[in-house]
């Protein structure tokens, strides 16, 4: 059957459908427990801290990969005695690394001047050893295609780094709660990975049977690595540059605006690259998959930019009372110059598993280099310039300038790759990018026009006349109803 044949398409669509369903329960679950546990525990100081180590985590996460897993995905030449080489090559390579951190880690904590930013890294090198007990059953779960299976147990393995984020917060673990249950969620998931896809390795270490396999990994991770760090970076430097409570309150506007982006994202890029890989030698069908794809990322996530857009200041001063109204009004400030991004980053997300997907990881890899150094340059070049003027919120403003650079290198390498019709895909596009625009101008136009009311009153007048508005649009114009989405997820 062909891989663009009905069945793939069925897989597909019910994927998104699965994906789509446990990142919003997960996304709630998140938002809800970050709400309280920020509000009610977690000083301004503490939060600059714990994501000061925090914006290394994911990184982390990939380096201790190194990209081996992916190539399990991408690659269909796999026998038992590689795939136990794989398993073996990435415990070598998570020890290593927790072993540097131990290193590594107070030395950045010396850095900055908070040593327990160090001390952080080091305990999160402990979960880095730990994953690979559920690495290779994901790996091998998304390469089948088991999204409904992988969908369950990230649900039940968030919910309960949820609860136990609030749980240690609450007991008076407030910079370590993070961290902790981080441990937590991968205890879970692989416990459930095991479950759902039993893997115990062979005793078996044959490094050239999988050469080829660290070759397209070490690219692929190479690029994530990059990618989290120049995403990341702006909480050290600002750390660095205006100490702890400036970090925390840019990093409740950041937990507000981009990490819920990424999460929103995930929806498609975990059904994406496999997807990809399945359509590498079918230009049409991947072209049509790509712009398929664009159209759920961006109607996923510029409502919700919308939303934040219009509301941020009453939602930040109803829920975070604990804070004061002036670092609250800093908040709502940055969270308004981050979702300038969330365009560029509905767009950007598919480029780098669509490079992947077709056996181009070098390019991926090429477009992180210029975006490591376009954006975090552009943070740190704003912090040095508009810093005395502007203060923290120098490095929210240097996100309008260094991504949209980096955002036209990926542009242009996936449209040289796969030969995409410009004009084909911005007429696929187009239409959702205005109706989100027009929901913007109407919550706007209502803002102004509503007499002054209380925060929460206030959100739902101007936040459900834009959501409306872009819901009427989607349905006449782009012809996106409640009942055309499950007719496509029916196949």
């Amino acid at each position: 059957m062909s891989g663009s044949g009905p069945g793939l398409s069925t897989k597909v669509a019910r994927g998104v459908a699965w994906a789509a369903g446990a990142q919003a329960v997960i996304a709630i679950a998140d938002l809800l427990s970050q709400v309280l546990v920020i509000a009610l525990w977690i000083p301004k100081a503490d939060l600059g801290i714990a994501f000061g180590a925090g914006a290394f985590y994911t990184a982390l996460d990939y380096m201790a990969d190194l990209g081996v897993t992916a190539a399990l995905i991408q690659r269909d030449d796999h026998t038992p005695e590689r795939v136990s080489t794989v398993f073996w090559f990435n415990l070598l390579v998570s020890g290593g690394l927790f072993v540097l951190l131990l290193g590594l880690g107070p030395l950045y904590g010396w850095l900055q001047g908070e040593p327990t930013v160090g001390w952080l890294l080091v305990a999160y090198g402990g979960k880095l050893v730990l994953q690979n007990v559920y690495s290779i059953p994901f790996a091998l779960l998304r390469k089948e295609l088991r999204f409904s299976d992988i969908a369950k147990a990230r649900v039940v393995a968030h919910l309960a780094e949820s609860g136990a984020r609030i749980a240690f917060a609450a007991a008076g673990a407030t910079v370590w709660c993070w961290v902790f249950a981080a441990l937590v969620r991968a205890v879970v998931f692989g416990v459930i990975m095991q479950a759902r896809h039993p893997f115990v390795p062979r005793l078996v270490f044959r490094p050239r049977e999988v050469t080829e396999y660290v070759r397209f990994g070490a690219r692929a991770a190479a690029s994530q690595v990059l990618y989290q760090l120049y995403t990341s970076m702006d909480v050290p430097i600002i750390l660095y540059f205006f100490g702890a409570a400036a970090a925390g309150i840019y990093t409740l506007a950041d937990q507000i605006v981009l990490e819920p982006v990424k999460t929103i994202a995930n929806v498609v890029i975990d059904v994406a690259f496999p997807t990809f890989a399945r359509l590498r030698n079918e230009p049409r069908a991947l072209i049509e998959q790509l712009i398929k794809f664009t159209r759920l990322n961006l109607i996923a996530i510029l409502p919700f930019v919308a939303l934040i857009l219009l509301v941020i200041p009453d939602f930040l001063h109803a829920f975070y009372r604990g804070w004061k109204p002036a670092d609250l009004d800093l908040a709502a400030t940055a969270a308004r110059l981050l979702c300038v991004m969330g365009f560029f980053r509905a767009l950007g997300f598919l480029g780098p598993p669509l490079l992947d997907g077709v056996g181009r990881p070098e390019l991926t890899l090429r477009y992180m280099v210029v975006a490591t150094i376009c954006v975090p340059g552009s943070f740190w070049l704003g912090a040095v310039v508009l810093g005395d003027r502007l203060g923290f919120l120098s490095v929210a403003v240097s996100w309008a300038i260094g991504y949209p650079l980096a955002f036209a290198a990926l542009a242009y390498l996936v449209v040289r790759t796969i030969g995409l019709p410009i004009r084909e895909y911005v007429s696929g596009t187009i239409g959702i990018v205005v109706s989100c625009g027009l929901g913007i101008a109407a919550g706007f136009g209502v803002a102004a026009l509503v007499p002054a009311m209380a925060h929460v009153p206030h959100m739902i007048v101007v936040g459900g006349a834009a959501l409306a508005v872009t819901a009427a649009l989607l349905a006449s114009w782009q012809k996106i109803t409640p009942g055309a989405i499950a007719k496509s997820l029916r196949g």
